[in-house]
């Protein structure tokens, strides 16, 4: 079940950006004279819902983002470690001694919370609304069912109770988890066929209105992701098979990459250019950012050499934007950190 869902999370998604939208208002739709009592007593009828505005349009489809980039992230390491510690099966086995722990997602079921409510106000659904309805109690459940856990185990509540509460836990995280995964992979297919759709759309928009720095930050990041999806597309799943990589296969997406991080470290050293496009030019996320994007083409530069040398990849340690170690999982670390420092940046 893991190893599937991951497949189909490969990739973190980038939010839209509020282009041509500030300062809009949704227009009216009510007609005071049809909206009078009527004379006779008769039970009113139920008003439905207000059509969404457009920022409200947008707000979902950001938020159907975030919840994307939170299974592929959070979800998907609290899920990794607390099976790493907890036998993948029904029954409660521990496989390192006595201790276990997952990460914590509180602030997601506010962001659940806010997506229920503009879902249950759209009056025509898409699949995709569909798609997240069907998800959201059986991700809820899961995610709630994984604070409670983080929170049992963070205070060794287990030498308490001799694992009683963690046994009635590990009972919902099952039965959630196996019915996360066919929703789960269905919510990102539909939001990923969205998504593709949304991002030629956007980047036609910003040709069309000179959004040059724009452009070039979502063309680069959009080839960082092909190449991520190219090396899985060859049966690459993680360091051990790196050697494996047909570099030449990849090389044109390489030398585009390359271009293309020139081009936005040039952009992140002009502040007029950002400014114009209304970038916060004093957010802090540039920092980050800009240390992901130089870092993410030097993984790509060790991956290719040590290819090319049949160089066995060093030990799996820690990875972060900040160092690099000629590594997949190097790479697919500094591409996510982009993705989530741009889309601060431009929630900023």
């Amino acid at each position: 079940m893991r190893k599937k869902l991951a497949a189909a999370c490969a990739a973190l998604m980038i939010a839209v950006t509020v282009m041509g939208c500030a300062g809009k208002t949704p227009a009216a739709s009510e007609d005071s004279n049809e909206n009078e009592a009527s004379v006779q007593e008769e039970e009113p009828e139920e008003e439905e819902p207000a059509a969404l505005s457009e920022e409200e349009e947008q707000e979902l489809y950001n938020l159907y983002i975030d919840l994307n980039n939170t299974m592929v992230g959070r979800l998907s390491s609290s899920l990794e470690k607390y099976f790493e510690y907890v036998d993948f099966q029904e029954e409660f086995t521990l496989l390192k001694g006595e201790d276990y722990f997952c990460y914590s997602l509180e602030s997601t079921l506010d962001d659940l919370d806010r997506t229920d409510e503009l879902v249950a106000r759209k009056q025509e659904k898409s699949e995709l609304d569909e798609a997240y309805t069907a998800l959201s109690p059986v991700i809820r459940e899961l995610i709630q069912a994984l604070n409670e856990v983080q929170a049992y185990t963070d205070e060794d509540s287990f030498l308490e109770d001799d694992f009683a509460k963690g046994k009635e836990l590990h009972a919902v995280v099952w039965k959630s988890c196996n019915e996360y995964e066919p929703l789960g992979t269905d919510f990102i297919e539909k939001l990923g066929t969205v998504a593709s759709a949304q991002r030629a759309e956007d980047m036609e928009q910003m040709k069309e209105e000179g959004y040059e720095v724009t452009y070039a930050l979502v063309s680069m990041i959009s080839t960082a992701q092909e190449i991520q999806t190219a090396i899985y597309e060859q049966g690459i799943e993680d360091d051990s098979m790196m050697l494996q990589l047909d570099i030449e296969a990849l090389r044109p997406l390489y030398e585009q990459y390359k271009e293309e991080v020139q081009t936005v470290l040039g952009y992140l050293a002009n502040e007029e250019a950002l400014s114009n496009e209304g970038y916060p030019t004093q957010s802090a996320y540039y920092v980050t950012f800009e240390d992901a994007v130089e870092n993410s083409e030097k993984e790509l530069d060790e991956i290719f050499r040590k290819v090319e040398e049949q160089e066995e990849p060093g030990g799996y340690g820690i990875v972060n934007v900040f160092t690099v170690d000629g590594s997949i999982a190097g790479f697919n670390n500094k591409v996510s950190a982009m993705i989530d420092d741009y889309n601060r940046i431009i929630s900023y």
